[in-house]
């Protein structure tokens, strides 16, 4: 299944920390819209993550499941294409470290 997984997150540190774990699961579409076509059971995993990193008070995360029929529907104006590459996985992430700061990012 394909999911959107798109976000407003004001800070900058947070923001930066949920690129970097969408970029291991999905395709950037626009600045702060990730695709990611991936099973349910790494949907579960990705939120959960997400959670961990996310401020529910001050954040805004929303993910939209679309089915084959619902991407066939996809309209895009401009420059855009919709990413139908094959999953990305994303190995060695340890959120521990991401969030002491021990990690690249």
């Amino acid at each position: 299944m394909v999911w959107v997984v798109c976000y407003d997150i004001p800070d900058n540190r947070r923001r930066a920390k949920i690129a970097k774990l969408m970029e291991g699961y999905g395709r950037r579409a626009q600045y702060s819209v990730f695709e990611c076509d991936i099973s349910e059971e790494k949907r579960a995993k990705l939120e959960g993550l997400l959670r961990r990193v996310l401020n529910e008070d001050e954040d805004d995360l929303r993910m939209y499941p679309l089915n084959q029929a619902d991407i066939k529907r996809v309209i895009i104006v401009g420059r855009g294409e919709l990413n139908r590459d094959k999953p990305v996985q994303m190995i060695g992430f340890d959120l521990k470290e991401a969030e002491e700061g021990d990690h690249p990012f």
